[in-house]
């Protein structure tokens, strides 16, 4: 019997598609992101949590990464890899694990490291068991360990050319924002109105007639990531001209990242800042990602392709009512245990579990708040399930059935819950299970940003 895992087939089918084209990879190109996801997923995937010194689950692949620097017998240790390792751990324009982390495996694409990091956690078995089980993952798998570690020498064929220090948005989501440099003649004004949204530099304002505005340099809603080679991450307008006025009379190197993409559609995250300045004339034509995760949530609460299918990315609208909430009549079918594991990718699992199951199913109301999500039974009043949106760590339907959709959550904060339960129910019609679950996905982007 053949033994392999559904994240090695889909890299494979990614390493082919870039071998075949034969050309270097830049941030460009369509299967960078989908290529990051896949490894991330599988440096996730049976991945253990560990306690940090405060009493805090850490379950980021970060978190293992960066303690390599500490293992014995510093001669076996890549220098180039301990060099890539310490870069993302100073990277002052990451602030979360999941951010390091990525920001590792864009380096290590880039430089070639992905094989000698694997290589080097099965040579030392004592620290692997620590992160990783025999059975339940990847990386700890001898076998399917062996096939990642020859799927990613294939890869090593693969130039990558890689902006490394556009990553400011990288806590956020792998898809990253157009980055420009530019160098400005020397001038006694900037020319920019600044706004600091979330520790973003946000522009809010161009004089068209100055030296970053001119010639559609910097526009407005873009936002400023370096200065003569300083992070402008956490800086605000007056400290932006601080640094400018250094400077005076020399020429200005500045990185910036573009408010529109390539295709002149708004950045999401951008968006987002740019919604929380009430710049409405800018507002994103496609959904936005949130700004405040939690280091592992954010990775799972991102509305899912289940949730928002392609064609329905364009018409995403509003859902809740004035005061703040939705009622939906809608069947409550049941719940399947999903253990430790609130994963997206399980909500087909859930929902098949709980049809096979045959439960009674009972007429409710799915009230989603503000804060939280209330199933009433509809008869009796009795409240069936009642979760805090942090409890729920994604939603979802059926690719096949789409009025079957549902959420998982767990018994706490979804970095913390030890049992997770995937609740499974039936819409009136494929429309209203697509409404109901953008409403959850709304729930998630509220709650980051109340944090």
């Amino acid at each position: 019997m053949s033994v392999t895992h559904p994240l090695l087939k889909k890299l494979k089918g990614f390493i082919i598609s870039l071998r075949s084209k034969d050309e270097t990879v830049t941030d460009i190109n369509q299967l960078l992101q989908p290529v990051c996801e896949t490894i991330e997923w599988i440096f996730f995937y049976g991945l253990q949590a560990s306690t940090s010194w405060f009493g805090q689950p850490k379950t980021e692949y970060w978190a293992w990464i960066s303690k390599i620097q500490s293992l014995p017998d510093k001669n076996r240790l890549n220098s180039m890899l301990l060099m890539t390792i310490e870069a993302a751990k100073k990277n002052n324009k990451t602030h979360h694990d999941i951010g390091r982390g990525r920001c590792f495996i864009r380096s290590a694409l880039n430089k070639k490291l992905l094989t000698i990091l694997v290589q080097l956690l099965k040579s030392y078995p004592d620290f692997r068991r620590i992160w990783y089980t025999d059975c339940d993952s990847i990386l700890g798998n001898e076998i399917l360990s062996e096939i990642l570690l020859s799927l990613l020498l294939e890869l090593q064929a693969v130039e990558f050319k890689l902006q490394l220090k556009n990553s400011s948005f990288l806590d956020v989501t792998w898809e990253l924002p157009v980055y420009k440099q530019y160098e400005l003649v020397p001038s006694q004004d900037l020319g920019l109105d600044i706004r600091r949204v979330h520790g973003y530099p946000l522009v809010t304002q161009v004089d068209p007639n100055s030296v970053a505005g001119e010639d559609g340099k910097v526009l407005v809603g873009d936002v400023l990531d370096e200065m003569c080679g300083e992070c402008l991450r956490g800086v605000g307008k007056s400290g932006v001209y601080f640094i400018y006025n250094q400077y005076e009379n020399k020429p200005i190197q500045m990185s910036v990242m573009k408010g529109k993409g390539r295709d002149g559609n708004v950045y999401g995250p951008i968006g987002r800042l740019m919604d929380l300045c009430d710049l409405g004339e800018l507002s994103p034509a496609t959904p936005t990602s949130p700004i405040s995760p939690s280091p592992w949530e954010e990775s799972h609460r991102q509305p899912p392709p289940e949730a928002l299918l392609p064609e329905e990315i364009e018409d995403r609208i509003p859902v809740h009512n004035s005061d703040g909430s939705a009622v939906y009549e809608t069947v409550y079918l049941g719940k399947a245990a999903l253990g430790k594991d609130g994963r997206v990718d399980l909500v087909e699992f859930g929902v098949a579990n709980v049809l096979s199951q045959r439960n009674e199913s009972q007429t409710v109301l799915l009230e989603l708040g503000e804060k939280d999500v209330t199933v009433t039974n509809k008869a009796s009043g009795q409240v069936v399930v009642q979760h805090l949106f942090t409890e729920i760590s994604a939603c979802g339907r059926r690719t096949d059935t789409m009025k079957y959709y549902a959420f998982i959550a767990g018994e706490t904060y979804c970095s913390l819950a030890e049992r997770f339960m995937c609740h499974v129910f039936e819409a009136k019609s494929e429309e209203e299970a697509k409404m109901i679950l953008r409403t959850i996905a709304q729930g998630f982007e509220r709650t980051h940003l109340m944090t």
